[in-house]
């Protein structure tokens, strides 16, 4: 099968803005996963010699991909005039739009030549697994190929996460990563010291991919587990020293209940995902239930909570 990538590369005085209006109209033309692309701040002294000419030439640019269909060319002029509706009367963004087809295998991959080692926290660095990199003292390293799973480490809500973990998490704490997606969460438990991890997604391909992630660093399978299926079918009567979750706001206040049930007296929650539009409906949720709001952290437009349990 061909696929088709539509991406629109632009230029904004508010990035952000400009990247979530976009993502929005592919959404609306049933996309189910995105492609950002933006110049790198950081990049590997390792692979800058490698590929210097690819780096001079990343540009803020939004990526969807669809299947190439005897519907192809009308949805190309379709989303070319959703885009020339949106954008082409104002004087705040200016963008083109580039069309590519690929063979599935290569656009499957197609992605990882923009994804470098990054250090996301204190002690967290996030290594492909492509990519060589030597660590420092005191760094913990993941490793990670995220395949078809979100979650690279390297997007704001995944590192807010992970920093809250790092100061939170104590040595043989029960951890539970609803949502776990590429299980980078669960690896981060595990190098933290937790002696029991669970990992639970919707999605079959994520936690396929989660579990070679795993393996990959080595974790023993017996302390981490992940699963298939929502929080009420994994987890029965058990509860966690700590829950995360690293999930979309609207999600999160689905199952904020759930969540609460399954944590501890005076354990902790982790919640990542939360656009800041959505805080202030977050945290009145989180007080009527009665959970303690202990901190929240910001990154860009993006904001993670540390709750207590009391």
């Amino acid at each position: 099968m061909k696929v088709l990538e539509i991406k629109v590369v632009f230029e904004s005085d508010d990035l952000e803005k400009a990247k979530k209006e976009i993502g929005d109209v592919f959404y609306d033309f049933g996309a189910t996963g995105l492609k950002i692309e933006e110049p790198l701040t950081h990049k590997n002294s390792l692979d800058y010699y490698k590929d210097e000419k690819q780096f001079l030439m990343v540009e803020n640019a939004v990526s969807a991909y669809f299947p190439i269909n005897p519907y192809s060319e009308r949805r190309k002029i379709a989303i070319t005039e959703a885009f020339d509706n949106k954008f082409q009367d104002r004087d705040d963004i200016i963008y083109s739009i580039e069309f590519f087809e690929y063979d599935e295998e290569d656009y499957q991959n197609s992605w990882k030549k923009y994804f470098y080692t990054q250090k996301i926290s204190e002690r967290f660095v996030v290594k492909p697994t492509w990519r060589e990199y030597e660590p420092q003292e005191n760094e913990l390293v993941i490793e990670l190929d995220p395949g078809r799973a979100f979650g690279t480490g390297t997007h704001p809500t995944t590192s807010l996460c992970i920093k809250l973990m790092e100061e939170n998490i104590s040595s043989d704490d029960t951890v539970i990563d609803v949502g776990t997606g590429s299980g980078i969460l669960m690896i981060a438990a595990e190098k933290l010291g937790a002696k029991e991890i669970v990992g639970t997604d919707i999605d079959s391909m994520a936690v396929e991919v989660a579990r070679e992630n795993l393996a990959l660093n080595k974790v023993d399978e017996e302390k981490a587990k992940a699963y298939v299926g929502d929080l009420i079918s994994v987890v029965k009567d058990k509860k966690f020293d700590v829950v995360v979750a690293n999930i979309l706001a609207d999600v999160l206040l689905i199952l904020l209940k759930d969540i609460s049930r399954v944590v501890k007296e005076d354990g902790i929650i982790i919640f990542s995902g939360i656009i800041e539009d959505k805080l202030d409906e977050m945290k009145k949720a989180i007080n009527e239930i009665g959970l303690e709001i202990l901190e929240i952290k910001a990154d860009k437009e993006w904001r993670a909570i540390l709750m207590k349990n009391r």
